[in-house]
């Protein structure tokens, strides 16, 4: 069974909308939502708040601070788990900016749009829409207003 870490960054602005970057994956056919995403533990001993960090960099052009938990969502299968853990954070520097294509491919990714959405905007999108059931079910844990302290993570020593 493949077993990986999920890093999700929602990003809420002033106006409280959240960013959402239009993304294709492999066994997908379409662009479809989904939030701020990556892998931990592919860029080496980096803790899962600098992945969150680091893929808010990547994927949307901006430098953010990490607010709070959104939660952790875990997804199963006969052969593979998900473990992804989702963040709330704010710009801090820099404007959302697509990554060029160049970049993007080197990174094995495919993301054509970045779109802030408010609550109201967000509670009329079909589920269908989405990449994911993670993806979505975050989003909604946004809407709902869910969210706790970045103390309920911790890194240790193994």
């Amino acid at each position: 069974m493949s077993t990986k870490i999920k890093i999700g960054v929602i990003i809420v602005n002033e106006r409280d909308e959240i960013l959402l970057i239009k993304e294709k994956l492999e066994n997908k056919p379409n662009h479809l939502w989904n939030i701020i995403k990556g892998t931990y533990g592919d860029n080496g001993k980096e803790t899962i708040f600098e992945t969150a960090i680091r893929e808010c960099q990547e994927e949307a052009g901006v430098n953010v601070k990490l607010t709070n938990l959104l939660g952790c969502y875990i997804a199963q299968r006969i052969d593979k788990t998900r473990i992804q853990f989702n963040f709330l954070a704010k710009i801090v520097e820099g404007e959302p900016t697509l990554a060029n294509k160049k970049e993007q491919e080197s990174r094995n990714e495919c993301i054509n749009e970045l779109k802030w959405f408010s609550k109201d905007d967000l509670i009329k999108i079909n589920r269908d829409a989405f990449i994911s059931e993670r993806a979505y079910a975050a989003v909604r844990d946004w809407i709902k207003g869910k969210s706790y302290s970045l103390d309920a993570v911790r890194h240790t020593e193994l």
